[in-house]
């Protein structure tokens, strides 16, 4: 039976030194996460979700892990 072209390729990719095979997976990994379109992908712009101010100290209050006195002694 004949190979199919990714065996063929497997076993073409076997005879490659190590360094032209991480070469070879860098390249296919490179087309994988790059978007198919340019247009897709997105730059995130600063302020865009909070009209453009700057966080502030209640921003983070919310976050902010407050441990109980059980839970600075350790179990």
């Amino acid at each position: 039976m004949a190979q199919t072209t990714v065996e063929r390729i497997v076993a073409e990719a076997q005879q490659l030194s190590p360094e032209e095979r991480l070469r070879l997976i860098k390249g296919v990994v490179d087309t994988l996460i790059t978007p198919a379109r340019p247009d897709e992908s997105h730059n995130l712009i600063y302020g865009k979700f909070r009209d453009g101010r700057m966080s502030t100290e209640d921003d983070f209050k919310i976050a902010e892990w407050r441990p109980r006195n059980g839970e600075m002694n350790g179990p």
